[in-house]
């Protein structure tokens, strides 16, 4: 018992570390994520949307923390309890989106990893047991180290977490998991299964009935449905309640589906900026929070470039003052994807994200122009 107990603190320590440390990398995105649990069409708490980013904060270092006390086996009491709520809380949280179909992706790995809903609840529950052997076996947890030295390792964790945190809110994220990473092509990132000559995902749409009559209920494959006239045919007693697809095959997806350049009476110049050999996208995915010191250092930034042969866009959810430089629209959510900062810039050499900034790192006129040359 003492040497499983011993497997099961480094398995359950190191899985919460990473799970924690890929998103204190990003505690952007993942209070986007904790944004959406708290909207009216899942757990209808919108007064909880503006905590959100400390919220996601606080808790991407505590799983950090907890797995390194785990590990080094101190403090065993609050560690085990902390844990053990803290995946109860997942578990409920992952079980939720899989059976009502809510949130897509938890987000417990970050962007690092993507988990479909029922693999996630899945994940939780076995780390539940785990813990719950761990609860059992806890006499056998001993200090890895000695107290003092213990201690310090955990302050050290506690201290490289907020550092890595703050990168990340205040500047950004120290690695980039997403698909607009610098070194990544959009062109690229957009192409179909079908045009890399890929295997497509396999979806089958499956219908959910009610008999009107009996009150019975079914679920039907659309080979079952369509090829059952009594389902359908006039006169018939069942009635569609709902439909949802079902993954039958996972193929391959394009990492960016949504994104598109609108540029209101003059259309979708998607495919146009992409192909413009010298590029900078201002992007701002919320203007009613937008920093005006960021907003400003941008302006500079923009006049200091004008008449150069470096073109300028800006991009929004919909239509802001943009200090003469054109501005076209975009879903939110892709702008919030593309850069974890509001406002930021992206440098694109056709298509190729060739640099990303904060707005508290602007980079003057000399330094965009080497970039893009």
């Amino acid at each position: 018992m003492k040497y499983l107990i011993l497997l099961l603190r480094w398995v359950v320590g190191v899985l919460f570390i990473f799970s924690g440390l890929v998103k204190t990398i990003d505690p952007i995105g993942f209070s986007i994520k904790l944004e959406e649990y708290f909207s009216a069409s899942v757990f209808n708490m919108p007064f909880l949307e503006a905590y959100a980013l400390p919220i996601a904060t606080f808790f991407v270092i505590f799983e950090i923390v907890l797995g390194v006390l785990l590990i080094l086996g101190i403090y065993r009491k609050f560690t085990l309890w902390s844990l053990l709520g803290l995946i109860v809380f997942f578990t409920f949280l992952t079980f939720y989106s899989a059976y009502f179909n809510k949130v897509t992706d938890c987000g417990c790995f970050g962007d690092a990893i993507s988990l479909e809903p029922w693999e996630s609840f899945t994940k939780d529950v076995i780390l539940l047991v785990l813990i719950l052997i761990l609860w059992a076996g806890r006499k056998h947890i001993k200090p890895m180290l000695a107290k003092p030295l213990g201690k310090y390792v955990t302050a050290a964790a506690l201290i490289a977490s907020i550092f890595i945190a703050y990168q990340g809110i205040f500047h950004l994220p120290i690695k980039d998991f997403r698909a607009y990473a610098v070194g990544n092509n959009i062109t690229e990132g957009m192409k179909s299964a079908e045009e890399l000559g890929l295997e497509t995902t396999q979806i089958q749409m499956i219908y959910h009935l009610r008999n009107k009559l009996n009150k019975q209920k079914v679920r039907l494959t659309e080979e079952e449905y369509l090829g059952n006239k009594n389902y359908w045919s006039g006169g018939t007693p069942w009635e569609i309640e709902k439909t949802e697809d079902r993954i039958v095959k996972k193929g391959y997806e394009p990492p960016i589906s949504d994104f598109m350049i609108d540029c209101g009476d003059e259309g979708d110049k998607t495919e146009h900026y992409l192909e413009v050999d010298k590029l900078m996208f201002v992007v701002t995915s919320i203007p009613a929070k937008a920093s005006e010191k960021g907003t400003d250092k941008i302006n500079a930034l923009v006049d200091n470039l004008k008449g150069s042969d470096i073109e300028v866009l800006s991009l929004s959810p919909y239509a802001i003052e943009t200090n003469g430089v054109p501005n076209c629209f975009m879903d939110p959510v892709t702008l919030k994807t593309m850069i974890r900062a509001n406002p930021g810039i992206l440098l694109l050499k056709k298509g190729t994200v060739v640099g990303k900034y904060n707005w508290n790192d602007i980079p003057n006129a000399a330094e965009v122009q080497k970039i893009l040359n």
